[in-house]
C-alpha cells in the first residue's frame, strides 16, 4: 500500500497545516491504482490514483500486513461524510474519532491499524497527517 501526503497552497491547507504543526494538510491510501480519502466536499470517497493530484505530494511505500482487510475497510467507508468536527478540534486537540465520518488522515490511520499495522493506537491518540509523517521510518517498507 502507499500513503500519499499532500499539501494544497489554497487558504483550508494552510489553516490545516497550522493548526497540526505540519508540512502536509492532507494524507490518502493507495491500493492497486485505487486512492482513498476523506474529503471536505465529497466525505470518503476512492479515486483512481491516475487522477489523484495536489499542488506537492510525498509517495511512501508502506508493509501492511493484511491489505485486503485494510481495504475491505475502506471500502465499507465509501460515502461516509467528512469529520468536521475534527477539524474544528483541530488547534484544540480533544476527542475527535467519530465511526459515522472521517477526517483524512483518521481515516487512513484506522485502516492502517485494521490491516495489522501496529505502529500507533487509534483508540487513544489523535491523528494528523504530521503524525503520521513522524511515524514514515516505522512504516515504510
Amino acid at each position: 500500500m502507499k500513503l500519499y501526503f499532500c499539501k494544497s497552497n489554497d487558504l483550508g491547507g494552510w489553516l490545516i497545516r497550522l493548526a497540526t504543526f505540519s508540512r502536509w494538510n492532507h494524507v490518502a491510501i493507495e491500493f492497486n491504482g485505487a486512492v482513498y480519502e476523506a474529503m471536505t466536499g465529497s466525505g470518503v470517497r476512492k479515486v483512481p490514483s491516475s487522477h489523484f493530484r495536489w499542488d506537492e505530494m510525498e509517495v511512501v511505500d508502506v508493509a501492511v500486513p493484511e491489505p485486503l482487510q485494510a481495504v475491505a475497510f475502506l471500502e465499507s467507508q465509501l460515502g461516509k461524510k467528512y469529520d468536521w468536527m475534527a477539524l474544528v478540534a483541530l488547534p484544540f486537540r480533544t476527542t475527535w474519532q467519530s465511526p459515522h465520518r472521517w477526517f483524512c488522515s483518521e481515516l487512513v490511520a484506522k485502516a492502517l491499524a485494521v490491516g495489522g499495522v501496529r505502529a500507533f493506537s487509534v483508540e487513544k491518540y489523535r491523528i494528523t497527517p504530521r503524525d503520521l509523517w513522524i511515524l514514515k521510518p516505522w512504516l515504510a517498507r
